[in-house]
């Protein structure tokens, strides 16, 4: 009986303990600290206005701190990179441990994030040089929307599941009457003034009346590719988009995706690859080519082609044999351009 006594008591010790240590302690309060700092950098020349978005509520799972900076439409680099320096300066204390921190430059729809989770960072010197970047090209671009979600880094090169797609990020939304020359300009102007942000993913459109897209990750297209993206994009005897796309997931190092308009029908598709793909093949191999009704070329998320017009200059397209086989004009079209293995 005794060992019966001493087991249950050890047994409630174990449960209280247990209790204990899953008790709320939670984070500090730092509201204060955030106000603060809002009004810091509320007085900073270039600011419009700050404001602070603050919630504790951890059984809501809603622990953050979001710093909103609207800016002047004349911020100089000088401001920007001010502005982000006083921010990145308060949270190196470790103040706002275990909250999940942001701070965004605003003007209209212009955005410079600085989306850095729930970690410390480790390349403050890097933000605050994209900031003064943002800056310039709002400057450089005056009738685009410019958005850049900075580079982050963490100790020991962790990233937390929340900030996939959120960091490294820039995107530049051309104004109307803007077309694909517009687009293939402002790569040039990336590559000759600002090649340091070619590790970026970019995202480079064209205005809603012409609509055409480059996309980038790691590098920014070459001027032979740039060269292919204007030449297909001018040939519009059959009506068509085109997007270049650079270090794509799953797919060739260069991918040239052209969506007919107006129609769904495969020989008009084809018949767009048959004049398009010589121009193509221009380019080191391998090249992926696309033509269609949808600009994702029917390629699925683990690279196989679902769908007509897919090509690879100088490689070997992978389909999904359960949805989708190559028609024999298709096929003459990879026999002709595509290296396949036996």
């Amino acid at each position: 009986m005794p060992i019966r006594r001493l087991c249950a008591a050890l047994g409630a010790l174990i449960a209280l303990a247990a209790l204990v240590g899953c008790a709320p302690g939670g984070v500090p309060d730092r509201r204060a600290d955030a106000d603060a700092l809002a009004a810091q950098v509320r007085g900073l020349p270039g600011v419009v206005a700050a404001t602070s978005d603050f919630a504790r509520s951890q059984a809501q799972g809603m622990v953050y701190f979001r710093l909103y900076v609207d800016v002047s439409d004349h911020l100089t680099s000088d401001q920007a990179a001010a502005i982000t320096s006083q921010y990145l300066r308060d949270l190196a204390g470790g103040t706002y441990t275990g909250y999940r921190l942001e701070m965004d430059l605003r003007r209209g729809w212009n955005l410079f994030a600085v989306d850095s989770g729930t970690l410390p960072i480790t390349n403050a010197d890097q933000i605050v040089a994209q900031a003064r970047d943002w800056a310039l090209l709002r400057h450089e671009f005056p009738g685009a929307t410019v958005t850049m979600r900075s580079t982050i880094t963490h100790p020991g090169g962790q990233l937390t599941a929340q900030e996939g797609g959120q960091s490294n990020l820039a995107r530049l939304d051309l104004a109307d009457p803007s077309d694909y020359t517009n687009v293939s300009a402002a790569m040039h102007t990336l590559s000759d003034r600002f090649p340091h942000l070619a590790g970026l993913d970019w995202s480079v459109e064209a205005g809603k009346e012409h609509p055409a897209e480059i996309k980038t990750s790691r590098r920014l297209p070459t001027t032979a590719e740039l060269d292919v993206f204007n030449r297909l994009n001018s040939d519009q005897a059959i009506a068509h988009i085109d997007r270049l796309r650079i270090n794509a997931p799953l797919a060739a190092p260069v991918w040239f995706s052209e969506k007919t308009i107006g129609s769904h029908d495969i020989a008009v598709a084809l018949s767009l690859a048959r004049t398009h793909l010589p121009i193509v093949a221009t380019l080191p191999a391998p090249v992926l080519y696309s033509a269609g009704d949808q600009l994702s070329g029917h390629i699925g998320g683990r690279g196989f082609a679902r769908g007509p017009v897919v090509v690879t200059v100088g490689g070997c397209t992978r389909y999904d044999p359960l949805v989708y086989l190559p028609t024999q004009a298709e096929r003459q079209l990879t026999a002709r351009y595509e290296i396949c293995a036996s």
